[in-house]
């Protein structure tokens, strides 16, 4: 046993898993190498799994989930594993316990364990080759609006859309039904996108509202740092603010959520402005960000 497995950080992870150790094939996603910290020199490091197969019944499942492990500060650099994404490798492993959701159900969540060790890399395996031929295949969303490819590492259809002149990307996520369709976004889509200057005009004005206040503090600031007369820009108004302000990116849910990104043009140093709302109860919120 290691110092790390002494640890009580290390105790009370591990007894949220099953004490079984088993073997598993797993096919990994994009996102692996992660870790968030746990403690003053403890990492939390994870890797996503697009499907698995239990070598002993050779079952094999669709359902992504996610492998779970702890590391000390000098494992940073490949976090002891040094796995890579889209590869199949052969696993120990540990199955997460039933964790309580607040009301005291049980939580439904992916499936999930504790990483104990790789024990075979580059492995080949029919099934899970497939589905790997199958999440790189390009899947098409062609539409009057614009043509969107599918990102499946994020559950959405991104493309760029003309919008009033300016290029924009728009993400429309991914049907909530699990298939790789977004009908519902791209429904909601349209009609934003047929009033686009509608829309446009109301993200405007109500960032405006919100943000005009804030920006002229920062510029203020601006000149607290450098008082010479020439450099003294003056109040921004919300006119002023609505008219700088362009569109870069806009998300749309299925359930008529959106959120859309607009360049700053400066007034905030270069963060973007960043707006929420839903196409059915109005505009939500408009702050900075990045």
């Amino acid at each position: 046993m290691g110092k790390l497995e002494t640890t009580k950080e290390y105790r009370e992870f591990e007894a949220k898993y099953s004490k079984e150790v088993k073997e598993l094939l797993v096919l990994t996603s994009e996102f692996v190498g992660g870790a968030c910290r746990m403690g003053k020199s403890l990492w939390n490091a994870s890797a996503e799994f697009l499907a698995c197969v239990d070598p002993e019944t050779g079952e094999l499942s669709e359902h992504r989930g996610n492998l779970f492990w702890l590391c000390e500060e000098p494992d940073r650099d490949n976090w002891i594993h040094n796995l890579k994404n889209l590869r199949i490798y052969r696993i120990k492993c540990r199955k997460m316990l039933p964790q309580p959701a607040p009301g005291g159900e049980p939580l439904r969540q992916a499936a999930s364990y504790l990483l104990v060790d790789v024990i075979e890399r580059s492995v080949q395996h029919s099934g899970l080759e497939q589905v790997l031929e199958a999440y790189k295949k390009p899947v098409l969303l062609e539409d009057a609006c614009g043509r969107f490819q599918l990102e499946r590492q994020f559950d959405w259809f991104s493309g760029q859309v003309d919008w009033l002149g300016e290029s924009c990307r728009v993400a429309l996520s991914c049907d909530e039904d699990g298939g790789e369709t977004a009908a519902a976004a791209l429904e909601i889509f349209r009609k934003i996108y047929a009033a686009s200057g509608d829309w446009d005009r109301k993200f405007r004005a109500f960032a405006a509202a919100e943000l005009t206040e804030l920006a002229n503090e920062w510029n203020e600031d601006e000149d607290d740092e450098d008082d010479s007369e020439e450099n003294v820009s003056g109040e921004i108004t919300e006119k002023a603010f609505a008219e700088r302000i362009r569109i870069s990116e806009l998300s749309v849910q299925p359930d008529g959520d959106y959120t859309a990104y607009y360049d700053d043009d400066d007034l905030f140093y270069g963060h973007v402005i960043v707006i929420e709302g839903n196409v059915d109860t109005g505009m939500e919120s408009a702050q900075i960000a990045g």
